[in-house]
């Protein structure tokens, strides 16, 4: 008989648990979780037979499965989901129908920054504890975040007792865990998809005008790497406020001008993404109080203007 996982509030050790989407995020959390000790990797199951035994290869454990009935074959205590969010429902629904699994002793979760366990409904109509359980980490090389994972947040939304299960397992891989509220996923997500998918978009942008600017690409990145850096970490440190400098800070009006007008002749394109960001800039410069209004007033107007 199946260990119901969650009955103490911790996760025992030597529980199962199957992977549907081992890609980056899936199969490095598998391996963190493998690590531990606390669980053994059951069945990997993603949409090609190379794919997965690629994350069965890195993680050290497990068994391929070339489909999700296979996984009837391989019951376990926690069944982590980490596909695409737009797949996520309908792999519910295929799990569901494995009859074989005792899906009351069970604990069912997903990776979506966005959906919440609701969309495992399919799952806890059959006895599952269901959660969301979403790290704030990028995920884009499994090898380095084996080691770089230590103290990433973990934002967990769902039934309590999977809450407290998957939270056991998500702290002893190296997270710390939060809960959140179903309704403020969006934002939390939104939040995290600005920090770091468009600070990549921003990077791309910089260096698009350092190109046209004449100059190459190795050295641009010596130009932009100490620049981002220190001004992330100044942000992180100091505050977004007391870290933001530059010419809107200044309240230097013709640098803005130059710089806009630069941009409209070679890259027209890119005109509304340095202004709506100037415009976020400047109401960080109105708590700084340096600017008088009229300063502040005739800066807008240059950022809003057509």
């Amino acid at each position: 008989m199946a260990r119901k996982p969650a009955a103490n509030a911790s996760i025992p050790s030597a529980l199962r648990i199957n992977i549907i989407g081992a890609g980056k995020l899936g199969r490095t959390l598998a391996r963190l979780f493998n690590d531990t000790g606390l669980i053994h990797v059951g069945g990997i199951y993603n949409r090609t037979i190379e794919s997965s035994q690629s994350a069965l290869e890195f993680i050290g454990a497990g068994h391929v499965c070339s489909t999700i009935e296979q996984l009837s074959s391989q019951p376990a205590e926690l069944w982590m989901i980490a596909t695409p969010d737009d797949v996520i429902h309908s792999c519910a629904e295929q799990l569901a129908e494995l009859s074989a699994i005792n899906w009351q002793e069970t604990i069912a979760f997903h990776c979506s920054g966005l959906q919440t366990s609701t969309v495992l409904a399919p799952l806890k109509k059959r006895g599952s504890q269901v959660a969301s359980a979403h790290p704030a980490h990028s995920f884009a090389s499994p090898q380095r975040s084996l080691s770089a994972f230590k103290s990433t947040v973990c934002t967990l939304e769902g039934d309590i007792l999977a809450i407290e299960g998957i939270s056991t397992l998500f702290k002893a891989a190296g997270g710390q865990t939060t809960t959140i509220t179903a309704e403020a996923k969006p934002l939390y997500h939104a939040a995290t998809v600005m920090a770091s998918n468009y600070l990549i978009a921003l990077l791309s942008v910089s260096e698009t005008l350092l190109e046209k600017a004449g100059i190459e690409e190795t050295l641009a990145s010596a130009v932009l790497s100490p620049l981002m850096r220190q001004s992330l970490e100044n942000g992180l440190t100091e505050g977004a406020v007391n870290a933001l400098t530059g010419p809107i800070t200044r309240g230097d009006s013709h640098t803005l001008q130059a710089h806009l007008e630069a941009i409209e002749q070679i890259v027209p394109g890119l005109r509304s993404t340095y202004t709506t960001l100037g415009v976020q800039a400047l109401k960080l410069v109105q708590q700084k109080n340096v600017l008088s209004g009229k300063e502040i007033v005739a800066i807008e107007k240059q950022l809003l203007a057509d």
